[in-house]
């Protein structure tokens, strides 16, 4: 208290507490020390409950790392769409094995689990995960573990897509995997390319009916192919027009330079009389021996024939007389009609009727010369059966070279048989300076590499193959070969007669197939010729185009986009050869590719047109997915897949099954859902 003056006065005796309390009351040094002694205690467990939160935050989030990444490799191992409740089911193993890569057990101290694998409707794989993670601090509180859930879904996100299956069907698939020969079909790796075929379709076949749903849809098409396609019957159905109406073969033509008359006799003329020696008598022999105009003593054979040579006009006379009835021997009327005496002599006369016979020139051929000629081809190219002479030895009134097909319209003493189209090609114009070292810019000349060019002339459209009237120039033997590969016409008793002569099977435009469609197709598969991979690609890249004669892969379908694969299968390496009849004629005399460049040029120079072609169709949006069957990838095979993880070297029948199956399942973008 204080006074009016301010002085301090101490509060009266009987006021102050006494004791502990009241000292402590007085005493404040201490009350800091208890108040964050206090406190300590919810600050822990505040702190605590960060750090521990944290570990879960982190824990959780590896744990939904590791079942997103189980769940797209789930999917991703998912055949046809199916699960089944065996533990040792592929897409159990496939995505345990890779959750428990990125989450290994106890990681962050936790609790053990097994993650489950379901598939809740189609096309979709779930993953979910459930454990515990013991706690730090917070189990100073009680709180002895957290509960991590995780979950997540993965599907295939397809969109419309279109596949283009370019195919090496040449001589070599129908080896075992091993390069061997054999004949044991189920060895053979034309055989095992078959089901790999199926098993594609397989693998997509559910997404196939999921786009069809949703008014989408997955289409194929095929190429195979050897030294050449068979893509005429495509071509004809788009525009005849783009298929050529005349084209240069190397083929063989008759020369009909030989003339041969052939004569016309005319009608009889009127008999002329004639009288031996003026009416002088002749014995009745001699008569006979005169209306005969035979001749005798006083009488030499007047001319029976005349005229010409042909073609000129020619005539013959035929001679007759009766005289063995007296009838021109002493006729009534004759100078002497009387008989006897010593010589016994009468008048004699003879008769002859005269014909002529005019002449016409016709030719018959001095043999066959080897060369190029142009033939016309405007009904072959349709499909229609046409005659090819199988020997000159016919005739013609017009002398001049005839080819294989104007040698059989001459019809006359002419051997034909009859051929049909079977749709392979020859390609359009190119240029023949392309090599290594021309990089990948195609050169405008280069029409067979365009992709997308319409033809409007002769050099920008194709020609119909046409092996049954074409033949070399010189000697086959004479023009250096390999060994004749399997299944190739051979003919060594001709020759000029060709010798490399393959045709693959049809190819096939985009289109929705059934599986019996595609089995029966695939069955069809034909395994001739040499290997050719820039006429497969080029047709590939075709029949997957936006653009050109086919424009079958459009850039969206019912609004939606449109993706586009080209899976590339070879079994060997570029193996051109100069005799062999490809796409490029017989390059061991047209030059198409070589040009004026050696013969060893030649594989190279079809390689460069393979390397640009495949980034031509790269270009266009097209993925393009290699696989190397029983052999190794080549520099040029691995370049032309869209990426190093889409070029596969595949070692045997099993594997390569497999690795179509595993395309089917990477076609379509995986996506997580959930």
């Amino acid at each position: 208290m204080q006074d009016r003056a301010g002085a301090k006065q101490d509060m009266p005796e009987r006021r102050r507490p006494k004791g502990l309390l009241a000292r402590l009351v007085r005493d404040q040094k201490g009350n800091t020390l208890a108040m964050v002694g206090a406190a300590l205690v919810p600050l822990a467990a505040m702190i605590g409950s960060g750090v521990d939160m944290s570990r879960a935050y982190m824990a959780k989030h590896r744990l939904q790392a590791a079942c997103d990444a189980a769940a797209l490799a789930g999917r991703r191992a998912m055949v046809n769409d199916t699960l089944t409740a065996a533990p040792t089911d592929p897409v159990r193993v496939e995505a345990k094995k890779f959750f428990d890569f990125n989450f290994p057990q106890a990681t962050y101290g936790t609790w053990a689990f097994t993650p489950t694998v379901t598939r809740p409707s189609s096309g979709i794989i779930h993953v979910a995960a459930s454990t515990r993670i013991p706690t730090v601090i917070m189990k100073l509180f009680s709180f002895t573990t957290l509960p991590l859930d995780v979950s997540c879904d993965a599907s295939l996100n397809f969109v419309n897509t279109d596949v283009i299956l370019v195919l090496d069907t040449t001589g070599s698939m129908l080896d075992d995997v091993n390069g061997s020969p054999t004949s044991n079909d189920p060895d053979r790796k034309i055989t095992a390319l078959k089901d790999a075929v199926m098993a594609l379709y397989d693998a997509l076949a559910p997404v196939q009916a999921q786009l069809a749903a949703n008014n989408m849809r997955l289409r194929y098409g095929v190429v195979p192919y050897s030294s050449t396609v068979n893509v005429g019957a495509l071509i004809r159905a788009v525009d005849p027009a783009y298929l050529a109406d005349n084209v240069e073969y190397q083929t063989r033509v008759a020369n009909y330079n030989n003339p041969t008359y052939i004569g016309t006799p005319g009608s009889p003329q009127p008999p002329v009389e004639e009288i031996f020696n003026g009416g002088a008598g002749i014995t009745q022999a001699r008569c006979d021996l005169y209306g005969q105009n035979q001749s005798f003593s006083g009488f030499t054979p007047t001319a029976s024939t005349g005229g010409g040579p042909p073609p000129a006009t020619t005539w013959a006379r035929a001679f007759s007389n009766n005289e063995a009835a007296g009838t021109d021997w002493g006729w009534s009327g004759a100078a002497d009609t009387s008989t006897g005496g010593s010589d016994n002599k009468m008048s004699c006369r003879r008769r002859y009727v005269e014909t002529d016979t005019t002449y016409i020139t016709d030719y018959t051929s001095s043999g066959w010369s080897y060369e190029p000629e142009s033939v016309n081809v405007s009904q072959f190219k349709m499909g229609t059966p046409v005659a090819i002479a199988t020997a000159n030895n016919g005739r013609t009134d017009v002398s001049g070279l005839y080819d294989p097909l104007e040698t059989a319209a001459l019809g006359i003493g002419t051997s034909t048989t009859n051929v049909t189209w079977a749709g392979c090609i020859e390609e359009r114009d190119t240029v023949n300076t392309i090599n290594a070292a021309s990089g990948y810019a195609i050169p405008s000349g280069a029409y067979d590499l365009n992709i997308n060019l319409i033809p409007t002339d002769d050099a920008t459209r194709w020609r119909p193959r046409f092996p049954q009237i074409t033949y070399y120039r010189t000697s086959y033997f004479s023009m250096g070969s390999a060994t004749t590969t399997s299944g190739q016409l051979v003919d060594s008793a001709t020759p000029n007669a060709l010798q490399y002569n393959a045709c693959p099977s049809p190819a096939q435009r985009l289109t929705t197939w059934t599986r019996g469609d595609m089995q029966n197709y695939v069955n069809g598969l034909v395994a001739i010729g040499y290997t050719y991979h820039d006429i497969g690609m080029i047709w590939g890249a075709r029949l997957a185009s936006n653009a050109g004669i086919f424009a079958d892969s459009v850039d969206t379908f019912n609004g939606m986009p449109v993706t586009r694969h080209i899976i590339f299968m070879t079994d060997g390496d570029m193996n051109p050869t100069t005799p062999s009849y490809s796409a490029y004629g017989v390059e061991g005399m047209q030059k198409r590719v070589l040009g004026t460049a050696a013969t060893s040029e030649l594989e190279a120079r079809h390689n460069q047109r393979f390397k640009m072609v495949c980034n031509a169709a790269k270009g266009m949006n097209i993925s393009i997915w290699v696989i190397a069957f029983g052999t190794a990838l080549t520099p040029e095979e691995s370049e032309c897949a869209s990426n190093a993880n889409q070029a596969s070297t595949i070692a045997n029948r099993t594997a390569l099954i497999a690795k179509f199956t595993e395309i089917g399942n990477n076609i379509g973008a995986l996506r997580l859902t959930q």
